[in-house]
């Protein structure tokens, strides 16, 4: 009787300990960033040295932003050349502001043969969209349409890259929701340009009715990869083909400048027929004693264009490092939101000196620089003294204040996903944040979120490493609400961690899941559709088990092995130990993170003496024992 009570509270311990479970979205309470930093000294708030004083915008300038403002409210776009005027007349009075047509670029762009790639997907789908055979992929970028009758259609582009020569770019579309794939433009770099890994993003300029514009924007390199770091992009019509290559030019710009991670966004959410387009850029170069790290912005006023105008902003945005030589791998990005009826940018910096903290600065549309007030300047979160990198910004382009920054965190030498998230417009000074995501044994690859225009929903993705790789997708709402959490989207098993997962979506009733990945190489590019299920290629089908379960052993009695059974709905960690009738540990079986399936272990006890022992599987918040009888 003894054994039994002891047994019996052993057990519930363990069940205790083992009731955390990875379906927990968000952390209790709200946090309160209580020091407003407004320079780039994280040990001092106060410090302001090095960084630009943000000008005053004058009450004439206030005038023509007001005017600009209630223009575009119109949605008319026989008011576009009153705007530009007027846009004109501002950026005279602003000396930050540089106007110029973006710089002619060589290379070139040609209608794509029209190639359909059929398949009929079965649960979560995967479609090879190109097989690159032995030449690399080098970025992806991928967007859905939102406006107009091509509503849902989801874009695709990615390089090709083949040894020393100069990169390639193919972008297709799909009219049904990932499941079939029209080859759209092929465009070539000039010279041996080459895009740099994982440099790619993209941005759809659109309206109700007429043409729309395919934005993608990259960073690249001259002469193979050795030459100048700069930034650029190319730009494609729809439905009437167009298109055309530029590259980016700063005011000052030469050979000692690098150009690096071009992020763009837009406000066609709030104006569909007359939107602006935003940029960013990381940027370094040669100071007086030191080299200058920081990030460069810009706007378009008039992107419906393949041939468009830049209104460059000279000075920096907010963030800088002057403090030794080194070239550093600055991670920016940008955002839209608007504040009832004011439009602002929000821009992140991660991988900065104080790698701890993610940076936050934002400003109007039409002045800059950016300024912490109102973003929050450095944030840490509550593991505030752990390594973060590769934030991400998402808005949904309006006034719902929703803004979403997902990153990679090091805890306990583990790289693993987290977001911060604001309702607040932007101000990171007051967020809610999620619990760590992904595994505790395996490192997370760097994340990618996109937000649904006027809609208050985002996802995000990215590569948890294993044996296979996995792809994990999170769907949430603007208020951490997840009504999408896919453990595991790819069929392919070894995902690339040089060019990360991208997340879209899909107008798909209640399974909206799109993500395309690379695999190890990096080659060929993949589509992943779906919420539910498990992973199917064309040729194979998987039986999945819907819940978890622990069989009972076989044989039973056995003498000197026996076989456990289990089975495993969602890709998870499982461990399976076995225990004496005392509650001691005396072996395990298992432990090791599991894609869905069927699964069996076997149970040798040649060094045990006969008697009674009980097996145990945890696995996310399940726990079951069951008994079994050792006879010799």
């Amino acid at each position: 009787m003894k054994q039994f009570i002891t047994l019996f509270f052993f057990f519930s311990f363990l069940c205790f300990l083992s009731t955390e479970t990875v379906y927990a979205q968000e952390e209790t309470g709200v946090l309160i960033n209580k020091v407003q930093y407004k320079g780039n000294n994280s040990n001092d708030p106060q410090d302001v040295s090095g960084l630009n004083s943000v000008r005053e915008t004058t009450a004439e300038e206030l005038e023509l932003i007001d005017q600009i403002r209630e223009l575009r409210k119109t949605n008319d776009r026989s008011k576009l050349n009153e705007i530009l005027q007027l846009e004109s007349q501002l950026e005279a009075i602003n000396p930050n502001s540089i106007s110029k047509p973006a710089e002619s670029y060589g290379g070139g762009v040609e209608p794509a043969h029209n190639v359909n790639h059929p398949y009929v997907p079965q649960s979560i789908g995967n479609v090879e969209i190109f097989n690159s055979g032995s030449k690399f992929v080098s970025s992806l970028a991928t967007a859905t349409e939102q406006i107009g009758t091509t509503a849902g259609r989801i874009w695709v582009a990615f390089s090709i890259r083949t040894s020393s020569e100069r990169d390639t770019i193919r972008v297709y579309y799909s009219n049904n929701n990932g499941l079939n794939w029209t080859y759209y433009a092929f465009a070539w770099l000039a010279g041996t340009d080459q895009i740099n890994y994982d440099e790619m993003d993209m941005e759809i300029i659109e309206n109700s009715s007429g043409e729309k514009y395919i934005w993608i924007v990259y960073g690249y390199r001259n002469d193979a990869s050795s030459g100048r770091w700069r930034t650029g992009g190319l730009i494609l019509q729809t439905p009437t083909f167009a298109g055309n290559l530029y590259a980016l030019s700063w005011p000052g710009d030469d050979a000692t400048k690098r150009y690096y991670r071009l992020r763009i966004t837009s406000d066609n959410a709030s104006y569909p027929s007359l939107p602006y387009v935003y940029m960013v850029a990381s940027f370094d170069s040669a100071g007086a004693s030191a080299r200058v790290n920081t990030q460069k912005t810009l706007r378009c006023t008039s992107p419906f264009t393949t041939t468009p105008t830049f209104s460059y902003k000279a000075d920096r945005f907010w963030w800088q490092s002057t403090t030794n030589n080194y070239q550093r791998d600055l991670h920016s990005d940008i955002a839209y939101f608007r504040n009832g009826g004011s439009d602002s940018i929000i821009v992140s910096f991660s991988n900065v000196p104080d790698s701890t903290k993610l940076w936050f600065a934002k400003s109007n549309i039409s002045n800059g620089p950016g300024t912490p007030n109102g973003a929050g300047g450095f944030i840490g979160g509550t593991q505030a003294s752990d390594h973060k990198q590769f934030a991400r910004l998402s808005s949904n382009g309006n006034d719902n204040g929703s803004v979403f920054c997902v990153f990679r965190q090091n805890t306990n030498n583990r790289w693993r996903i987290k977001y911060f998230r604001t309702t607040n417009f932007g101000n990171f000074n007051s967020l809610s944040q999620s619990t760590l995501q992904g595994s505790v044994t395996s490192n997370s690859n760097h994340p990618e979120i996109v937000g649904v225009r006027n809609k208050p929903k985002h996802y995000f993705a990215w590569r948890v490493d294993g044996t296979p790789d996995s792809l994990r997708y999170i769907g949430t709402t603007a208020l951490g609400l997840w009504p999408q959490n896919v453990a595991v989207m790819n069929t392919q098993t070894s995902i690339s961690g040089l060019v990360g997962v991208k997340p879209g979506f899909r107008y798909a009733a209640d399974d909206s899941c799109f993500a395309i990945y690379s695999i190890f190489g990096p080659f060929d590019v993949w589509a992943a559709l779906g919420c539910s299920g498990i992973p199917t290629s064309i040729d194979e089908v998987e039986s999945v088990p819907v819940t978890f379960s622990l069989e009972q052993n076989y044989p039973n009695p056995f003498n000197p092995s026996t076989t456990i059974k289990y089975s495993v709905p969602t890709s998870s960690l499982v461990k399976i130990k076995v225990f004496n009738t005392l509650g001691q540990e005396i072996a395990e079986l298992v432990n090791k993170e599991h894609l869905p399936g069927n699964f069996e272990v076997t149970f040798d006890a040649a060094n045990l003496t006969s008697g009674i022992y009980f097996y145990r599987i945890e696995s996310d918040n399940f726990v079951q024992t069951r008994k079994m009888i050792l006879i010799k």
